[in-house]
């Protein structure tokens, strides 16, 4: 492949032109969303891009830190944006995105197969804290609107003499299963209907498409843990709002 620089950039905008002309005969009303997220795209991934150089080759375990702690931060910023500013969202999800990005990641680098390295560290975690965020967002937008929308299962179940877990333990599975769908399907479909990011990168580089395979299954089973652990965590820390230490139900409020 060869080498990319903004005149590629420029020629690919053409593609652009043919989304927004589609859009606009369609009657669509996604011109200016759209416009905003090609200026968007274009800053913050070139902005992203001049920052990388300067990480990597500065290459310290501080600066690695602090990078995660930016992808965390605005990660469960847009989760709790998401959940329609559900009171304390921002920091249930970046609890839980935490802890299933930063155990996985911890985990994979106590194995031993992959170097604490800017360059290594920085993309799988970007990785990880996107997925995860996706799983929280479902997660805490499910587990609300089956626990309102059931409110009366749930206070019968209390007056049965349930506690608060035995009540809402069917609404919490089915949240935990909304919240994972998307690495589920990325796991039954993977190969097949499409190659992953990370594999399609290193094709590209030129690697021998039998070892990207294999480096992808690894992003894969890292991705399906961090959301696993994510999704668990957030359950726990979310339905526990619904409830008073008197196993009486009472839904959280909404900005």
């Amino acid at each position: 492949m060869t080498e990319i620089g903004f005149v590629d950039v420029a020629i690919s905008l053409s593609l652009v032109a043919v989304a927004f002309v589609v859009s606009r005969f369609w009657k669509v009303p996604v011109q200016k969303e759209m416009s905003l997220g090609v200026v968007r795209a274009f800053v913050q991934l070139v902005a992203v891009g001049y920052a990388l150089e300067k990480i990597f080759a500065i290459d310290q375990i501080w600066l690695i830190a602090l990078v995660m702690l930016v992808m965390l931060a605005v990660g469960a910023r847009e989760a709790s944006v998401r959940t329609k500013k559900l009171s304390g969202a921002f920091w249930l999800a970046f609890s839980s995105m935490t802890t299933g990005s930063v155990l996985t990641l911890a985990i994979m680098l106590a194995t031993g197969l992959f170097e604490l390295k800017a360059v290594i560290i920085i993309p799988l975690i970007g990785m990880l804290v996107s997925n995860s965020m996706n799983a929280a967002t479902h997660t805490i937008n499910r587990l609300y609107e089956n626990l309102t929308d059931n409110r009366l299962a749930v206070e019968t179940a209390l007056a049965l003499g349930k506690n608060w877990r035995e009540a809402s333990q069917r609404f919490r599975r089915q949240a935990a299963t909304a919240g994972m769908v998307s690495i589920f399907n990325f796991m039954k479909t993977v190969g097949i209907v499409a190659l992953p990011g990370a594999m399609t990168g290193m094709i590209l580089a030129g690697k021998d498409p039998l070892e990207a395979a294999l480096f992808q299954l690894i992003i894969g089973y890292m991705l399906l843990s961090a959301v696993t652990l994510t999704v668990v965590m957030v359950l726990e820390l979310t339905v526990r709002r619904f409830f008073t230490p008197h196993d009486q139900f009472r839904p959280p409020v909404r900005l």
